[in-house]
């Protein structure tokens, strides 16, 4: 038999994390402490006024440089995971660009193992959070699409690969071959999802940064 009590609301998960209730006595210290040190700056008198306004100036400080020091340390990681995603993203269309991918590539007259897309940068900045919320909305939503679509893709190569080695026709060879080249077929695909990625601000940014020490370093 269940009781008629109400059940209490649970409180939002924000609100009972460990990180929550640390910022807010951090928080609360450190406005206490301006507001006692705001006071004795305001009745103190002579040489002992410089005291209080040390401690204001120390306890600013100390704020400001917490804070600064977070927001350079996101946009480091921030940098360093999107310039991964561009490597990754280039290695990529390289791969695409190679046998038994490229187009004009005769078709196979043996069984292969296909190289697969790789996923850990892509798949290492969506776990971690490293992107911002709002400023990398729409590029996080590009990395997911393109991740769901590499691990179709590479996961219709597995199926490919067990069905041409475990069937002996050499028609399997041809069916696979002209499917994987179709028109908007997997292949072509996976080339205009890489073109979309690369296009995009953040990437094409985090490309030419990477790109500009090497280019200084050239000959004039």
């Amino acid at each position: 038999m269940t009781s008629g009590r109400p059940r209490a609301a649970r409180l939002p998960s924000w609100l009972t994390a460990p990180r929550t209730w640390i910022m807010a006595v951090t928080a609360g210290s450190l406005t206490v402490a301006f507001v006692v040190s705001a006071v004795w700056w305001s009745r103190s008198a002579g040489t002992s006024r410089f005291e209080p306004a040390v401690q204001i100036l120390g306890l600013l400080g100390g704020i400001t440089g917490i804070v600064a020091e977070r927001w350079a340390a996101g946009r480091e990681r921030r940098a360093e995971a999107l310039q991964a995603i561009g490597e990754e993203l280039h290695d990529n269309r390289k791969t695409l660009a190679s046998p038994p991918f490229a187009i004009g590539t005769a078709q196979p007259a043996r069984r292969q193992v296909y190289p697969r897309m790789s996923l850990s940068a892509v798949n290492a900045a969506l776990s971690s959070a490293v992107l911002s919320p709002r400023r990398d909305e729409a590029l996080a939503g590009l990395l997911h699409d393109w991740r769901n679509e590499a691990e179709i893709f590479n996961h219709q190569l597995s199926l490919a690969e067990i069905l041409a080695f475990t069937n002996g026709s050499d028609d399997v060879l041809r069916d696979l071959y002209q499917g994987l080249h179709s028109a908007d077929g997997p292949l072509e695909r996976m080339q205009e999802h890489l073109a979309g990625l690369l296009a995009s601000p953040p990437l094409a940014a985090a490309t030419l940064r990477a790109r500009d020490p090497g280019d200084a370093a050239g000959p004039r």
